[in-house]
């Protein structure tokens, strides 16, 4: 066995997958400490030990300063366990202490002893596979003083699990899409301002699960793989995945605020979530170096300008992420530290909130599915606008200015009579549109059909009696009736 290699490796595993972090290192790198604050474990890694007497001298010597080593980690302990790496053929000492503190050790000679060691199948063929990494390898990553690195080199279940799930929708929508238009985006849960205000609310969860383009998940996954192993390595799976849902949800309500003619989709605001959560924790810490804090800006600044060059970007929502995330994660800290100023935080939130949905509220709302239409029909993408006039109709979205340009679309396809039928049919469901009628009005008139269109004009002013092109056309048939008579 490799015992430098492995004593290296093996700590590398406990601090990765184990959630242990190191609080001391000997001079000569040959004894390391980790603690496991939830367990209330220290851990203790030896190597080039010489005999049987030292491993009973360590343990007399916690047993006499443990008090001490707690004062000095602020941490209470409830166990202690050593492991010592060595050549060497040594008894290990069994039996365990439970007062004051439950002591044990274990020499790890060969490869049965790593196996006890790691008690855990998959961990355990990691550590034996084939790999060509020295044991500085793994030193280095072990000893990194770089904050960033020692997060990064954290096991996180939820971000990876975070990742799977994007991926594995986005996969899907590959096989059983032909192309992601916005009709199918809006099909599958994409956020706009029009649907969540007729109570489609599951939308602000499921569009941030679904992407444009591969540029654009993997430009997201990327990033939720670096910051979100940050944020959960220093608060936990859970808690991140707290902030990443809060300040997805707070983005998508700044970007409803905003934004009511495209459709929103994609895990930006969540992530700009974790960068803030990420600078409000370098803030209230005050321990990170100005080298760090450098880095951070520098990530930051350039995921904001690669997402400059990228189309369908929603700024809003990544502003609205990022501050969700310095909220909800000052919130979290002062609950714990500081009640006044968690209540300060916690109102501000609250605040920005039912700020937001007065504002989604009370903004005028336009019928998104009219402005696919209406950018099929520029694109003169007949076949396309008419699908989307269909499926409009189907999901009962359909207004007035659905079926005026349904009729534009008959007309440009098929015939102005055809046209003017859809209006008509228009008219039926939507008696009160005094566009539709002000339309059929200038198809009559252009039909020489004055009567008609007289007909039409005058209940298109009794429904809208302040728009002058209505007033302008009534005139027009008046005085043409009159120089007819």
């Amino acid at each position: 066995m490799d015992t430098e290699k492995y004593f290296w490796k093996s700590i590398y595993y406990f601090i990765k997958y184990h959630n242990y972090h190191i609080v001391n290192i000997d001079k000569n790198d040959s004894e390391i400490w980790l603690i496991h604050k939830k367990k209330n474990k220290l851990v203790i890694f030896r190597k080039d030990i010489a005999s049987n007497q030292e491993i009973q001298f360590d343990k007399a010597k916690m047993l006499d300063n443990y008090q001490q080593y707690e004062d000095d980690l602020n941490f209470k302990l409830k166990s202690v366990k050593y492991y010592y790496f060595t050549d060497q053929i040594f008894d290990n000492i069994k039996s365990a202490d439970s007062s004051p503190i439950k002591i044990e050790s274990m020499c790890i000679s060969n490869n049965n002893d790593l196996h006890k060691l790691i008690h855990n199948n998959i961990l355990t063929k990691l550590m034996f596979r084939q790999d060509n990494k020295l044991s500085n390898y793994y030193k280095r990553r072990v000893l990194s003083q770089n904050p960033i690195d020692k997060h990064m080199l954290r096991f996180t279940p939820m971000t990876y699990g975070l990742i799977i799930i994007n991926v594995l929708i986005w996969l899907i929508m590959i096989l059983y899409l032909n192309h992601f238009s916005d009709v199918k985006l809006l099909d599958l849960g994409g956020l706009v301002h029009f649907n969540v205000v007729h109570g489609e609310w599951y939308r602000l969860i499921t569009s941030m699960f679904l992407h444009f383009n591969f540029e654009h998940i993997l430009m997201n996954m990327l990033s939720l793989f670096i910051f979100g192993k940050i944020v959960e390595s220093i608060v936990g799976p859970l808690r991140m995945l707290g902030i990443y849902v809060i300040s997805g949800l707070l983005g998508n309500f700044i970007s409803l605020s905003f934004n009511l003619h495209t459709v929103s989709v994609g895990a930006s605001g969540a992530i700009f979530g974790l960068i803030g959560s990420i600078f409000a924790m370098m803030f209230v810490s005050k321990t990170y170096s100005k080298k760090t804090i450098g880095q951070m800006l520098i990530a930051l600044l350039v995921l904001i300008v690669l997402s400059l060059f990228m189309s369908n970007i929603n700024i809003m929502a990544h502003l609205g992420g990022f501050i969700g995330g310095v909220l909800i994660t000052l919130i979290g800290y002062y609950f714990t530290h500081n009640r006044n100023l968690f209540w300060i935080f916690l109102i501000i939130l609250l605040v920005l909130f039912v700020a937001l949905q007065v504002r989604i509220f009370t903004i005028k709302e336009e019928n998104i599915y009219d402005k696919l239409i209406e950018d099929a029909i520029l694109d003169y993408n007949y076949k396309e606008a008419s699908s989307i006039v269909n499926h409009t109709i189907d999901k009962g979205y359909d207004d007035d200015r659905t079926y005026y340009l349904k009729g534009l679309i008959t007309a440009a396809t098929s015939s102005r009579a055809e046209g003017m039928a859809d209006w008509e049919r228009g008219l039926k469901n939507h008696p009160n549109s005094g566009l539709l009628n002000y339309e059929l009005a200038i198809a009559n008139r252009a039909l020489d059909d004055n009567e008609k269109a007289l007909k039409y004009v005058k209940k298109a002013l009794t429904i809208n009696s302040d728009d002058n092109d209505y007033k302008n056309l009534k005139k027009e048939l008046d005085q043409s009736n009159e120089s007819r008579n």
